[in-house]
């Protein structure tokens, strides 16, 4: 069986699941408390040595990536949904999409959600939040850790995030055409990978994400929160014995 490491509602995380969601395919769902830094235990490093979520086990082999797990799911169950173009030009022209995702969603997040976790690292001794900050292994996520621990996201911080989303949503504004997606009329990973990050624009940002500044953008993610499996994956973060 499938089986996929993730965080519940974190954004990359949403991204996996949903395409799990959308194929219609059955996995062992691994909740991580991330703000309890159980990303970075040696175990989960076995699986993931960057200890990011998400994580997919496939027949005992680790795929990582959100982005690369959700290729890697629709080209080994392509009987199931299939969620790519068959086309190579259209196929490259998804992946333009996802990798706009890949490279600039989480820069119009992190300002707004990581300065939350600082109650998690305020509960730790000085020691343990060394400890802990030592056991991360990619450097900047480190460096995030120690600025939530100082409270030092800045406006400078803000305004690189409210950058990243503009560039996201003014790019999906001008590629949305007639179809109700963004590959047209199919439905593809463009989509999946994008929602999650757009999701959190439309609170963070809701002069940027509105009828008038987004119209297009904006029926988008209305029709994708009407879809079911967005609203069952939105429904629950699929933590033990808790719903979200």
């Amino acid at each position: 069986m499938l089986e996929l490491y993730h965080g519940g509602h974190t954004t990359c995380s949403r991204k996996a699941r949903l395409c799990l969601r959308e194929k219609g395919l059955d996995y062992k769902s691994h909740f991580l408390n991330l703000r309890g830094f159980e990303q970075h235990t040696p175990a989960y490093l076995k699986l993931n040595p960057n200890g990011v979520v998400p994580t997919l086990i496939d027949d005992g082999e680790a795929v990582v990536d959100s982005m690369l797990i959700n290729e890697y799911l629709d080209e080994k169950f392509d009987q199931h949904t299939r969620l790519r173009p068959n086309n190579p030009l259209d196929k490259a022209r998804m992946r333009v999409w996802t990798k706009l995702a890949s490279d600039h969603g989480l820069a119009g997040v992190v300002p707004r959600i990581w300065p939350t976790f600082k109650a998690n690292t305020d509960a730790l001794s000085r020691n343990e939040l060394q400890e802990k900050l030592g056991r991360i292994p990619l450097a900047e996520r480190q460096e995030r850790w120690a600025k939530v621990a100082r409270g030092g996201f800045s406006d400078e911080d803000s305004n690189a995030g409210r950058k990243a989303a503009s560039l996201i949503m003014t790019r999906m504004e001008a590629g949305l055409g007639q179809g109700q997606w963004l590959m047209g009329e199919q439905y593809t990973l463009a989509d999946i990978d994008l929602v999650p990050f757009v999701d959190r624009f439309a609170e963070f940002y809701p002069d940027m994400l509105n009828a008038s500044a987004a119209p297009k953008v904006t029926a988008w993610l209305a029709r994708m929160r009407e879809r079911p499996a967005v609203q069952a994956v939105w429904a629950t973060d699929e933590a033990p014995a808790k719903a979200a």
